[in-house]
């Protein structure tokens, strides 16, 4: 059998470029423009935080602001609902006696931790011990 050789490519080098950058799984992000970073912070609003109440819960945020928050502990609260929005770690819990609780945002590693708890609390409908700090941040989760 004969040996044949190729010869190289004669595709410019631009050419060559181009379609690389085209193919499956080669494109990269762009950043955004100031247009598209404005219009995204007006859909967000200024609140960082959840607006609404479950029904039925209308006093459980003011019992809160009333009591204040000292570091404490809380037992055998039932987490009912969770809410996050994409901003970098912010997610709140919340249960119908304490209503709602910010997962402390020091770290990744402890913020996933932190949010994985709380929604296998809340997909598995058992009850958190967890501790708050007088800054109003969740600490400390522990499901059994």
């Amino acid at each position: 059998m004969a040996r044949t050789r190729t010869s190289p490519s004669k595709t410019p080098p631009a050419a060559a470029a181009g379609r690389a950058s085209s193919g499956a799984g080669m494109t990269e992000p762009k950043p955004p423009t100031d247009a598209q970073l404005a219009a995204s912070l007006a859909q967000t609003g200024a609140a960082a935080e959840p607006t609404q109440l479950p029904p039925g819960v209308a006093g459980a945020e003011a019992v809160t602001a009333a009591a204040g928050v000292t570091g404490t502990w809380s037992t055998g609260v039932t987490v009912t609902a969770l809410w996050s929005i994409n901003e970098i770690r912010n997610a709140w819990m919340y249960g119908p006696t304490v209503g709602w609780k910010k997962l402390h945002n020091g770290r990744d590693g402890a913020f996933s931790a932190l949010v994985t708890l709380a929604s296998q609390a809340r997909q598995t409908n058992r009850q958190i011990n967890f501790r708050e700090e007088a800054d109003g941040m969740v600490y400390e989760i522990y499901l059994w």
